[in-house]
């Protein structure tokens, strides 16, 4: 396999949906009130956020999609929670596409 064939194969390994999830800055804030807190629901994640619970719940939507939070219900209420190996897994597959490319001496 030549290296530009290696690059894109690297590159295709990313998980756009994750890095997507984590480029947003509400998004970052879920996360930091879900290690701060623990698992809650978009009520209580909304009286720490400027945002609509409607927005709120779309960031959860999209998280819970690339893996980083996980949700169950509990009466008529969804709590989520950090998804930790999931994240760390993700996160780990990320570093190593990045020490791939590298490696193949780009900077």
């Amino acid at each position: 396999m030549n290296k530009s064939k290696a690059i894109d194969t690297a590159l295709a390994n990313i998980d756009s949906g994750f890095v997507k999830a984590l480029a947003e800055p509400a998004r970052l804030e879920i996360i930091k009130l879900l290690i701060l807190h623990g698992a809650s629901d978009v009520k209580s994640l909304a009286e720490h956020m400027p945002q609509d619970r409607s927005v709120i719940s779309r960031h959860l939507t999209m998280m819970k999609q690339a893996g980083i939070v996980s949700a169950h219900k509990e009466g008529r209420h969804v709590v989520y929670s950090i998804d930790g190996s999931a994240t760390l897994e993700k996160s780990e597959r990320l570093v190593n596409t990045i020490r791939l490319c590298l490696s193949f001496g780009c900077c």
